[in-house]
């Protein structure tokens, strides 16, 4: 095998790779093999099938590029030395030459490499972090909200008032711009409206002083976006009013809310205070690195790499698709309708999105690789306990959830990764306490390259689904994204 250098766009490297024919041949012959070992036809005993009768079942083409799949994976990783390439995926096909006897066998593989990326120094770098103030109002919020969690509600024969709570059946129909139906739930929904927070105040005045068994009608949205308006229409049935009781303040509700004994107000009020600075330090210091990672790329240099871009894209999409069917019964192109969207736009949007995701997850990782991070066992224990009181959940559960198989525990150790990554580079840079926050960086994505359309190495189509068992599983050498969505952070 020799390969040459054939050019080079951005991080995307073309390399011209060259096979014997007695390498070919050599390989091919053990293709035939294999196949013939693991081929039943009739009349023939198995490993003693002819060769004209395996290419005649699974086609001489499919043969000869399993044949060119196999002596490039052999090869890849001594031509990735050779020219001192990270790859990000795995190399793809971009061309081969026609297989004749005896000749030489020539292949033209597309390398998506791992960007250059220059850091700044870190040493110049400031970063805004909001200061933390926990007061006796965010207390009485808490409460509060702790109490209504924790009411019951009594059905009441009266119409609707400012404090009631009321359970409704309801359709919610998607109207366009010219008056006409886009769609509507399946299936009736059903919810319970708490008159003093309402999810939309847009329903407030038309439910006021209803019945039991009444019927209602609420148009809201009314968004005029370009040529497009929209209405959301909802119809609903009132089945049921009730008054909520709200408990005392006595040590049971207390032990309720908290999980422990608090003998008295003061004491409840003290431990509420404690959770609610955690959380907001743990808030400020997450928006802080957010801010971090945003500065630091900025003042870096890098060149975003369009096929990581698109497939974060792609990612995006069919999250956005699996929740418009999961959560709202329709199809997407209807939510995107709803809101006045064309594909296009949503498109430019998510493109942004995803290339501030990609850029980040880079930016991350070559911190990690210049802080020389490591991940041990007790890395991931210090994750979960963390992740664990912040969320205010069970440890283990959370433990449970991530080692359930193979894909979750690289995502826990890409999280860990990027987390510990993330506290070193707070610890190099300096952090300037503040009581308001000025403009955060807001990066400015640039339009990705789209990818060639190409033949995957690893995953090319072969000889067809019956010879699967000839093919041993193929390493392949990926990345996964550090997680650096600042948007999806907060989430």
């Amino acid at each position: 095998m020799r390969s040459e250098f054939v050019s080079q766009e951005k991080n995307r490297v073309e390399i011209k790779v060259e096979f014997e024919a007695s390498e070919f041949n050599a390989e091919l012959n053990k293709v035939f093999n294999n196949i013939s070992e693991r081929t039943i036809i009739p009349g023939f005993r198995k490993g003693h099938v002819p060769r004209k009768t395996l290419e005649m079942r699974f086609g001489k083409n499919a043969i000869h590029d399993e044949t060119i799949e196999n002596l490039l994976n052999e090869s890849i990783s001594d031509i990735m030395k050779d020219y001192d390439i990270e790859p990000l995926f795995p190399p793809s096909i971009k061309s081969k030459s026609a297989i004749v006897d005896n000749q030489p066998v020539s292949v033209n593989i597309l390398i998506e490499a791992r960007p250059e990326i220059k850091l700044p120094d870190l040493q110049d770098i400031e970063v805004e972090r909001l200061i933390s103030v926990v007061d006796d109002k965010a207390v009485d919020s808490m409460v509060d909200n702790l109490r209504k969690s924790q009411a019951k509600v009594e059905a009441v024969n009266s119409p609707v008032q400012d404090d009631s709570v009321v359970s409704v059946e309801f359709n919610m129909i998607v109207i366009g711009a010219d008056g006409a139906e886009i769609s509507r739930n399946k299936k009736k929904e059903m919810a319970t409206l708490n008159m003093q927070e309402l999810p939309m105040e847009e329903f407030r005045e038309p439910l006021m002083g209803k019945n039991l068994g009444d019927f209602v009608e609420i148009t809201i949205g009314n968004q005029t976006i370009g040529d497009s308006a929209t209405l959301m229409r909802y119809e609903l049935k009132i089945i049921e009013i009730g008054k909520r009781i709200m408990p005392e303040l006595t040590p049971e509700f207390f032990k309720l809310c908290m999980g422990f004994d608090c003998e008295t107000e003061e004491a409840f009020r003290d431990a509420i205070a404690d959770r609610l600075s955690k959380r907001r330090q743990s808030d400020v210091q997450a928006d802080a690195e957010i801010r971090a990672i945003d500065v630091v790329a900025a003042k870096s240099e890098i060149e975003v790499p369009g096929s990581l871009v698109y497939r974060e894209m792609q990612r995006i999409k069919e999250l956005d698709e699996k929740d418009a069917k999961e959560k709202y019964k329709v199809e997407f192109n209807e939510i995107l309708k709803s809101r006045g969207m064309d594909y296009e736009s949503y498109e430019k949007q998510i493109m942004a999105r995803a290339w501030r995701i990609v850029r980040n997850s880079l930016i991350i990782e070559e911190l990690g690789r210049n802080f020389e991070i490591k991940i041990e066992p007790q890395d991931l224990d210090v994750w979960i306990k963390e992740t664990a009181e912040n969320e205010n959940i069970d440890p283990e559960l959370l433990k449970k959830a991530y080692f359930k198989d193979k894909e979750s525990v690289e995502v826990l150790v890409d999280r860990a990764y990027s987390d510990k990554t993330i506290k070193l580079l707070m610890d190099k840079i300096k952090i300037i306490d503040v009581s308001e926050l000025t403009k955060p960086v807001v990066p400015e994505a640039e339009e990705p390259n789209k990818p060639e359309e190409t033949e995957d190495v690893a995953e090319s189509e072969t000889v067809k689904p019956e010879v699967t068992a000839v093919k041993e599983e193929k390493s392949k050498k990926t990345r996964k994204t550090k997680k650096a969505d600042t948007e999806e952070t907060n989430k």
